[in-house]
């Protein structure tokens, strides 16, 4: 599961009990033994770009095809392959000067700033040399009209350096109309890039939030894996304490706590203000693949239909800036609850729904994907070049960290998919395990790709713990027994999902 930050969960039980099992049932003993293989040491961490995750592209493809499934990928193969930037090289010259007045500071890569997302030279790009760009302040950075709240409404950011604060206004308040505890979509770094890119920025500036009483970006990780994101314009994290004169100066903690308040924008022009940013970094290309397969449905008028069932299968390899615990960088992440756990309960459903497949008169596609912990590329990837067209996906199912279940689990996507709701309590009593609404936050996952495009979606999820994104998620403490329940429970739903004669219908259709 892509990192952010951990969000509370809210919890509303929807139902409990079991009556009945799937047909045929889906064991448990094989659901461990493909996250054995998967979160193995030979694997390495099935780092994006890696041989780990290309072995584990393999062992997926066959066995989805001892499943039973035809092969969905490009040109009758199991695979998508699409490309990502997996790390980069620092070259001489970087530097960050940020001018207020008759005050400057200049910044070092690796020690007061870097870059959360890079534009490296390439062949069709010319080095980043911004020089006296102007700044203007633009609150959170966020543009969620859903919520009535605009950081970007009558601000003029095109050609600017557009300055932000991390996180988002009150944060911890339930009560907050900006879903209070629970992050919204608009907070994750993809949708705040976006959310500049688009109005012409020429480059993001993150500073910590007043309300965080420590920086939470640790600067001196990026030298040791140099790994930024790719959202078209440079994105930097700088340390609030090195520019804490020019906090202080533009009154951007007051300007925060108002916001805060009220939850009326403060967006202004920083008069006066102007950035030089030299960005020398050479990327690294790698290309990965989803692997997809396809069950065809058993009924002639609705095979054209489909229900894609879909989890990420790559992890964080050795670390650095997308683990939990960047000091121990260098060390395996083997992660077999992110999501050996969502991708062996996918082998086995495929396994289950083939062995059963008059119940699916639509077809179901189940798609592994690779790139999600940079951003949800695959499943992005895979929402631009579909198997089967998105006009005829009907609905989502993602299956992701839903290896320690102990007894329930929590299911997100409801609010903006609420027809799903009873048919995910109706299969929650045949799997016999307790769900309930939550989830690990919006953007968390590759459900939000589908969602997007307005395609209902459900993401199945067993919780955060103390292992995620660290050396410790490994298979011992996969709770083989809840992750079939959870399985069971997918299966089910897509089962009632295939079968109904009308389609599910998101929020806003």
């Amino acid at each position: 599961m892509r990192s952010l930050f951990r969000p509370a969960l809210l919890c509303l039980i929807l139902g409990t009990g079991a009556v009945g099992a799937a047909t045929p049932p889906i064991p448990p003993e094989a659901v461990l033994e493909h996250i054995k293989f998967l979160a193995s040491d030979e694997l390495q961490g099935r780092a994006n770009g890696s041989e780990g995750l290309e072995r584990a592209a393999e062992y997926i493809a066959a066995q989805f095809k001892a499943a039973g499934l035809r092969p969905g990928g490009d040109n009758g193969t199991w695979f998508q392959p699409f490309g990502l930037t997996a790390g980069l090289s620092i070259d001489a010259g970087n530097s960050l000067v940020i001018r207020a007045g008759s005050e400057s500071i200049r910044l070092t890569l690796g020690d007061t700033y870097y870059p959360l997302a890079a534009t490296p030279a390439s062949d069709s790009q010319a080095p980043v040399d911004l020089k006296g760009v102007p700044v203007v302040f633009a609150g959170y950075g966020l543009s969620a009209p859903d919520a009535r709240y605009d950081d970007y409404a009558g601000l003029d950011v095109k050609g600017k350096a557009v300055l932000i604060l991390s996180h988002e206004p009150q944060e911890t308040d339930r009560n907050s109309r900006l879903n209070g505890a629970r992050p919204m979509r608009e907070t994750t770094l993809y949708a705040k890039a976006l959310a500049a890119r688009s109005r012409g920025a020429r480059a993001l500036l993150v500073v910590s939030d007043p309300s965080h009483r420590t920086d939470q970006a640790n600067y001196r990780a990026f030298a040791a894996d140099s790994d930024p994101e790719d959202h078209q314009i440079p994105v930097l994290r700088v340390s609030r304490d090195a520019v804490a004169p020019l906090v202080d100066l533009w009154g951007l903690d007051e300007l925060a706590a108002a916001i805060d308040r009220d939850l009326t924008p403060r967006s202004r022009a920083l008069t006066g203000s102007s950035v030089d940013y030299t960005e020398r970094l050479t990327l690294k290309r790698r290309t990965v693949r989803n692997v997809v397969g396809i069950l065809d449905g058993a009924s002639a008028p609705s095979r054209g239909q489909a229900i894609v069932l879909g989890g990420h299968y790559d992890h964080v390899g050795l670390g650095g800036r997308f683990s939990a615990a960047p000091e121990r960088t260098g060390e395996i992440h083997n992660g077999a609850d992110d999501n050996a756990s969502g991708v062996a309960s996918l082998i086995e459903i495929a396994r289950a729904a083939a062995a059963d497949r008059t119940r699916f008169p639509r077809s179901l596609v189940f798609i592994a994907f690779a790139g999600e912990e940079r951003g949800l590329l695959g499943s992005v990837h895979y929402t631009i070049d579909p198997a089967l067209p998105l006009t005829d996906t009907v609905a989502m199912i993602n299956l992701d960290m839903v290896g320690r279940a102990n007894g329930r689990v929590e299911v997100g996507g409801l609010n903006e998919s609420p027809a799903l709701a009873a048919d995910v309590e109706a299969a929650a009593k045949v799997a016999g395990i307790s769900v309930s609404r939550g989830g690990p936050g919006a953007g968390r996952s590759d459900d939000s790709s589908f969602i997007d495009r307005h395609i209902p979606a459900v993401h199945f999820f067993t919780g955060f713990h103390d292992d995620y994104h660290r050396p410790g998620d490994d298979w011992n403490r996969i709770d083989a027994a809840g992750t079939a329940r959870v399985a069971t429970l997918a299966l089910e739903l897509a089962a009632r999902i295939a079968a109904q004669q009308t389609s599910p219908q998101p929020n806003g259709r």
